[in-house]
């Protein structure tokens, strides 16, 4: 994961472009997410996802986004296997403050123990710009959001072998 972005600044991308920090999929052209959709599909890795239609999420949970952001973590973490040892976590740090980071801390590592008490488990917040493994998740969800909320499933269909547990995506759909 962590040289799909460098292959795309070598291979695919314009001389003033390359000097961007950061390779966002909103800001990218077709050619570069379907050059990075398509390293994904190659790459042995597992997409777990949730989609949440937002009519469904109590009012009040809009004003505490950090309290439905570690729950929806949470139900996330229920759906991998664990390793046997050690899991690390890495999140973006765009959006977060000491005070929500410390309580999703507490939130992941109190329902992972729960699971397996000797799993060390260990979060560490980056900027995107500094890895590219966040930058590719970026556009991964970005695949799937425009599956859902735009109803373009060109791009997903890059990736949708990939997802783990595509059948059950939808938490909370509204029937």
């Amino acid at each position: 994961m962590k040289r799909i972005i460098k292959k795309t600044r070598q291979r695919k991308l314009k001389k003033l472009i390359k000097q961007l920090p950061e390779l966002k999929a909103n800001n990218s052209d077709r050619p570069t997410r379907e050059f990075i959709l398509n390293k994904v599909r190659k790459c042995n890795c597992s997409i777990f996802s949730i989609v949440v239609e937002k009519d469904q999420v109590m009012d009040h949970l809009f004003d505490v986004k950090n309290k439905l952001y570690n729950y929806l973590c949470g139900i996330l973490m229920n759906k991998i296997e664990l390793p046997s040892h050690k899991l690390l976590i890495v999140i973006d740090k765009k959006h977060t403050n000491t005070l929500m980071r410390e309580d999703f801390d507490a939130y992941i590592k109190n329902k992972l123990n729960f699971r397996d008490s000797k799993l060390k488990i260990e979060i560490h917040y980056k900027e995107s710009f500094s890895m590219n493994e966040i930058q590719v998740a970026d556009f991964v969800v970005w695949s799937i959001n425009r599956k859902f909320n735009v109803n373009d499933d060109y791009y997903y269909n890059f990736i949708e072998e990939k997802i783990i547990n595509k059948d059950n995506m939808s938490l909370w759909k509204n029937e």
